[in-house]
């Protein structure tokens, strides 16, 4: 497992997209089995990883504990090699963080439910926020294998390796109306999910909700907070989410 995060640093945006572009020329050929596309709604809830950083030089570090609800939106495409299916997917993901909890220095009493943030407005005020989102391009590949349960229902088994890019940051300035909006690049993030989903059949088309159990997650340092956008930040499990696909077959089953 240690060796895990090594391998998906190695994978860049350049090498995502040729990585899904020769798996669909390859497996597009063959004759007799199944292909669909289709929409993908996914929500998530995580407990992120524990940061620990510097903000602006302080002799101190910062130590927050993050949760947050997530959603996203992909188009996939979905293609039967022999017993299993391949799926490839592209989509708009949103990476929320709604709670914070931070621990203050010096072993003073109490919980801090805000990050201070690089942000002026040409006042005095230090600015924290109390919740922020990073609006990321996503993009994955995973594999799954059907076990019929009925004529026209199947027991979905599998798991997807994720890639996020982001493209833009919204942080909530203290608990008002305030917001600040960045377009900070970051480096590729990346997650594994588990999945297990109910896939009914409908004519040519079909429904599946889905049960998502994060394995892994690694996240680059922002740098709106003084990180290293570089930083890795990872966790393991800790995570649970929902998806809903709605698919159309290419040919009647």
């Amino acid at each position: 497992m240690a060796n895990a995060p090594r391998l998906l640093d190695r994978l860049t945006m350049k090498r995502w997209t040729l990585i899904c572009a020769l798996m669909t020329f390859l497996v597009y050929p063959s004759i007799g089995q199944d292909k669909s596309f289709g929409v993908e709604l996914i929500t998530r809830y995580d407990r992120h990883a524990n940061y620990e950083t510097n903000y602006a030089g302080r002799v101190y570090n910062d130590h927050y504990k993050l949760w947050g609800t997530s959603f996203g939106a992909n188009i996939f495409f979905k293609k039967q090699i022999r017993q299993v299916y391949l799926n490839i997917a592209v989509g708009y993901y949103r990476l929320g963080i709604d709670k914070i909890e931070g621990t203050p220095p010096f072993n003073i009493p109490g919980v801090s439910t805000a990050r201070n943030i690089d942000y002026t407005d040409g006042t005095n005020l230090l600015y924290s926020t109390t919740q922020y989102h990073y609006n990321n391009f996503s993009l994955a590949i995973g594999l799954t294998k059907q076990f019929r349960l009925g004529k026209t229902t199947s027991l979905e088994l599998g798991g997807d390796l994720v890639g996020y890019y982001s493209l833009s940051q919204k942080y909530r300035l203290f608990d008002g109306p305030k917001y600040y909006t960045t377009n900070n690049k970051k480096p590729w993030e990346y997650g594994v999910n588990l999945k297990i989903g109910l896939l009914k059949t409908l004519g040519r088309f079909y429904i599946e909700p889905t049960i998502l159990i994060p394995i892994y997650q690694k996240l680059k340092g922002d740098r709106v907070f003084y990180e290293d956008p570089k930083m890795d930040i990872e966790k393991w499990f800790n995570g649970i989410g929902l998806s809903l696909t709605i698919g159309r077959h290419l040919y009647k089953k």
